[in-house]
């Protein structure tokens, strides 16, 4: 198994420019995988495509991408124009994505992330997103690529809001490429149980996201850990758990869907704390292991 960080825990901002920094960062801290938001890859240049792969090479960290969409990205408009663009919007991520060494690309990829519109047509949204999935499953195919569809709670989205409901479209796409990603935070809002859901999903879970109910870091508390671990193994999951804590204000991630409106890190904390915490966090979720 790999365990992963995302991006944002360093920075208020989804995106940034210091990514072949932030890979060695990620290693020191015990990381195998950076996930990064995939916006600045479409039109990155290739120095930097180059810098990256070399940091992911030198530090031996994967870098996964990761990402919530817009309407003009979503896979279940009705307007058949409309939607055959967001296909072609979501083959030029996977080529995107694939430049910097991705196989992985996970998040609300299948329709609009927030802002959405009349949930009252949920069974013809999740219809139209059949073919639009298989036609992206065939495409992330040819590029190796893990498609990850992420359940969200129903204040983010309204179409997959529990494991059932993604596996249920799973099997209706039946592609390889187009997997789930679970999130231990979304799953505590919508879920009877976070380890049966983890079982529910067994085969198709390509990622894992964790962190605290809080949203900082994985720590003790009243989320049910060790079932969720045990679920993990009891699946025979090898993919990656991968940590998004969402702890700044007054960044792209605060304002722009993590909904961060308090400093969720103690007063004054320096990059070395920020490391520490998270080196003791990623130990407690190993010891489970």
């Amino acid at each position: 198994m790999k365990f992963g960080i995302c991006y944002c825990y360093w920075s208020k901002d989804w995106e940034g420019t210091d990514y072949p920094q932030t890979i060695a960062r990620a290693r020191k801290c015990g990381f195998d995988v950076l996930e990064i938001f995939y916006g600045r890859l479409l039109d990155m240049a290739q120095t930097e495509v180059d810098e990256i792969k070399a940091a992911c090479k030198e530090y031996d960290v994967e870098l996964y991408c990761c990402g919530g969409f817009d309407k003009e990205h979503d896979l279940t408009q009705k307007d058949p124009a409309a939607r055959a663009h967001a296909i072609e919007k979501a083959k030029e991520i996977i080529k995107a994505a694939s430049r910097v060494g991705s196989r992985n690309f996970s998040g609300i990829n299948y329709s609009q992330w927030c802002n959405f519109d009349n949930p009252l047509d949920k069974e013809e949204r999740l219809s139209l997103a059949v073919p639009s999935l298989q036609e992206v499953g065939k495409f992330a195919g040819d590029y190796g690529l893990s498609w990850n569809m992420e359940v969200v709670n129903r204040f983010e989205n309204y179409l997959l809001n529990t494991a059932k409901e993604v596996v249920d479209l799973c099997k209706e796409v039946n592609s390889p490429n187009i997997n789930i990603l679970l999130d231990i935070f979304h799953g505590m809002i919508e879920e009877d149980d976070l380890a049966e859901a983890i079982k529910t999903a067994g085969d198709h879970l390509g990622h894992y996201h964790m962190g605290s109910n809080n949203r900082r870091p994985p720590r003790p508390g009243f989320l049910p850990w060790k079932a969720v671990c045990q679920a993990l193994k009891d699946i025979n999951y090898d993919r990656c758990v991968s940590f998004e804590p969402l702890v700044r204000t007054g960044g792209t991630v605060a304002l722009g869907g993590g909904n961060v409106w308090r400093e969720m890190l103690p007063q004054g904390a320096d990059d070395k704390m920020l490391d520490d915490i998270l080196i003791e966090s990623l130990n407690f979720i190993k010891g489970m292991f």
